[in-house]
């Protein structure tokens, strides 16, 4: 009786020993979309995508695992782009039947809640026992905006090509008044000739200049000289009549 004392003893210790040593988590978590809801009898995710317009109408998360733990608590807990909690849920571990793996399930309406109001990047948790074990982003965006957006861009665009069409005939019109002017100068350069050419209508110009003036001079002398036959004139004149009164007398 006493020799089992000590293997009993043994078995004890060996067990509360096992017990208080933390176990290591078997699962992994394999994959994880956005979608609509998924396919109850592969369990694969239906309407896959991560971003979503006010008007639709939800928004899921699944998250496959493969070996998954039974008698844990899995929650999703959802966070607006504000980093406020939207909600926070427990879901249920949907095994596939067959297979090591099961998947978890979580979706939150979008049209009718006040989660359309809350544009931007949303962040989702996986929480394993109150854990995090994974987390996820979608996006929810508005429809009207980028409709606003894109007939904005639109009319930009509309109105860079009117410019650029205006520009590209602006440089036409000055691409031909380059070529007329141009032409002129090559038509001005052929008519203009050469240095010599120069020279020698100078040499005409001085010429010229040089009668110009001796016919100024000669002009000059011609009327002095008419100047002096009327006043000679003009004095026989009064001498005669200054005689011919004398004789009278």
């Amino acid at each position: 009786m006493k020799s089992t004392r000590p293997i009993l003893l043994a078995l004890m210790i060996f067990t509360i020993t096992l017990a208080a040593t933390p176990q290591a988590k078997a699962f992994t978590i394999a994959d994880g979309e956005f979608c609509y809801r998924y396919d109850i009898t592969t369990l694969q995710p239906v309407g896959v995508g991560s971003t979503v317009f006010t008007y639709s109408e939800k928004i899921g998360l699944w998250i496959k695992i493969n070996e998954p733990s039974t008698g844990v608590e899995y929650r999703m807990a959802w966070y607006d782009p504000t980093g406020a909690q939207f909600r926070q849920q427990e879901v249920a571990l949907v095994t596939k039947t067959g297979e090591n793996w099961g998947i978890v399930f979580d979706s939150i309406n979008v049209a009718e809640t006040t989660a359309k109001d809350k544009l931007g990047v949303w962040t989702v948790k996986l929480l394993i026992d109150r854990k995090e074990e994974t987390s996820a982003q979608f996006q929810i965006i508005d429809y009207e905006s980028i409709l606003q957006s894109l007939s904005t861009a639109v009319s930009q665009i509309e109105t860079i090509q009117s410019e650029n069409n205006l520009l590209k005939s602006q440089n036409q019109q000055q691409t031909l008044q380059l070529q007329q002017l141009q032409t002129d100068y090559a038509t001005l350069q052929s008519q203009i000739g050469t240095s010599s050419n120069y020279q020698k209508l100078q040499n005409d110009y001085d010429d010229l200049f040089d009668d110009y003036e001796d016919l100024g001079r000669n002009l000059g002398t011609t009327r002095m000289m008419m100047y002096a036959s009327v006043v000679v004139a003009i004095a026989s004149v009064g001498v005669a009549v200054y005689f011919g009164a004398i004789k009278k007398s």
